[in-house]
């Protein structure tokens, strides 16, 4: 059958015929990529308490809702505008978008245009002529075994993959935000520990002096007060430079320097932070929805449209060429009737040798999909392990901030009983430091332990995926100008 009358002129090609064939070679094209099947998720059914399941997993509940600190929410706020972390992963899905639509532009017809002035002469003084030609180009590829849709859906997975990663991002550096907020106010409150032991411990040594001019206790009991100063100031010291610090690590996740990375408002102490209550269970499938591991199954589903076209490059390939415009060598005359053509080249190419470079790129294809069920399935097993750590650890948290609560309130009372013991002559001084500096310890413990707790509040939050409800970039009026 012929498609086309090669007739120059009026003449034309029989569209009609060839839009039939183009349609149906289209609607005949297959896809070479291995149906996929989700793999079996390698972690038990059920993390934690049965008796409590969860609902909805922690995406669900937006930040503003699940931190209740004003200052923090509007950390929280300014860090999600200003962010470079965050910006870096915006771009990169963009670029990952912008990527897809190059590779994806490939499936459809192109076409260009162009114009030429040939001139031809020669030598033995015979005049030049000119060819003028202006011509429209177009081409096309017929995708009968699916190798330009695979290598579009791999991009589009990839894309998909990347946009999953930015929601990562943006979880993690809600929780990062948190976490730095409860280690300033950890910090600006052992610092307060530390002002008011040295002020103590002033009051003391000004004790044991009077006492000493007076003949009631020696010098060693005066040396040994004064070393506990030192000590105390020492500490304060550090404090000081901790609060600094972990200000310094706050205003770089805020992406702000500007000194306005402190909360405006009063911070509210780390023994009345409350936080919205978390399930105490949840069923294995809420992982699934987790950013990291969405992000790991789409990567997955791209290894499988990578293998369909590597497997459609042992195929034909066909494409469609052709040139329509006009030719004349008078510029005068170029878009006359008489002027105009048209060309039509259909071109098969078939694979007969590579050196088996088409084997070697189906098999590392096939490779590449193992190695993302494997990726895939340690996304699982790592959301599993963070959420189990974090359940396991709220009933012990309260245990040990209770056990901790009676521990000082007991050595308090021993540090009491020591000083009048040592008022009334019955023990040394050595007594009642030792007394000061249990109760010291026992100070910084509890708060580093309330620390933790709230820390461990954050971790399941964000290991459940939490933060994507209200985590956009709408502007809080007080995060404006942060």
């Amino acid at each position: 059958m012929r498609l086309f009358s090669f007739v120059p002129g009026k003449t034309r090609p029989a569209w009609g015929k060839f839009s039939a064939l183009l349609i149906l070679s289209l609607l005949s094209g297959c896809s070479l990529a291995p149906e996929y099947i989700r793999p079996e998720a390698p972690v038990p059914d059920f993390l934690g308490s049965p008796e409590e399941p969860a609902l909805a997993p922690a995406s669900g509940i937006g930040w503003r809702d699940f931190f209740a600190d004003p200052g923090l929410r509007e950390l929280i706020a300014a860090s999600l505008i200003h962010n470079r972390d965050l910006k870096t992963a915006a771009l990169a899905v963009a670029e990952a978008q912008a990527l897809y639509g190059v590779e994806n532009a490939e499936r459809f017809p192109q076409a260009e245009t162009g114009a030429e002035n040939n001139m031809t002469g020669g030598f033995d003084g015979r005049s030049s002529r000119n060819n003028y030609q202006i011509a429209l180009m177009p081409s096309f590829e017929l995708d009968f075994f699916g190798r330009l849709r695979n290598l579009g859906e791999a991009a589009l997975q990839e894309y998909l993959a990347t946009e999953e990663a930015e929601k990562s991002v943006r979880i993690s550096l809600i929780s990062q935000v948190a976490q730095s907020y409860f280690a300033l106010l950890l910090a600006r409150e052992q610092l307060q520990l530390a002002e008011n032991t040295f002020k103590s411990r002033s009051q003391s040594y000004a004790f044991i002096e009077s006492r000493v001019q007076s003949g009631q206790s020696s010098l060693l009991d005066l040396e040994q007060a004064r070393s506990q100063v030192e000590a105390a100031q020492a500490e304060t010291a550090m404090r000081r430079r901790e609060v600094v610090q972990t200000a310094n690590a706050l205003q770089l996740l805020s992406g702000s320097f500007s000194g306005k990375a402190a909360p405006s408002l009063e911070p509210v102490p780390l023994a009345e932070q409350t936080l919205a209550r978390l399930p105490a269970g949840i069923a294995s499938s809420v992982l699934l929805t987790r950013p990291d591991v969405m992000a790991a199954e789409h990567r997955l589903l791209g290894s499988h449209a990578n293998i369909g076209a590597a497997r459609a490059a042992f195929f034909p390939s066909i494409s469609l060429t052709g040139n329509l415009g006009y030719m004349s060598g008078d510029l005068s005359g170029l878009f006359s009737e008489s002027s105009a053509f048209w060309s039509f080249v259909p071109k098969i190419s078939l694979p007969i040798f590579s050196g088996g470079r088409l084997s070697a790129n189906l098999e590392l294809a096939e490779i590449r999909r193992e190695a993302a069920v494997v990726q895939y399935e340690k996304a699982i097993q790592t959301a599993f392990r963070e959420v189990a750590d974090a359940l396991l650890s709220q009933a012990s948290f309260a245990d040990q901030i209770a056990a901790q609560e009676r521990y000082l309130a007991s050595q308090r009372l021993v540090s009491d009983l020591a000083t009048d013991r040592y008022a009334n002559g019955a023990a040394s001084y050595l007594e009642v430091l030792d007394a000061q500096r249990s109760i010291l310890q026992a100070e910084q413990n509890l708060l580093n332990i309330r620390r933790d707790q709230l820390m461990n509040a954050v971790n399941l939050y964000s290991a459940l995926g939490g933060g994507l409800i209200s985590s956009d970039l709408e502007q809080d009026p007080a995060a404006g100008d942060q």
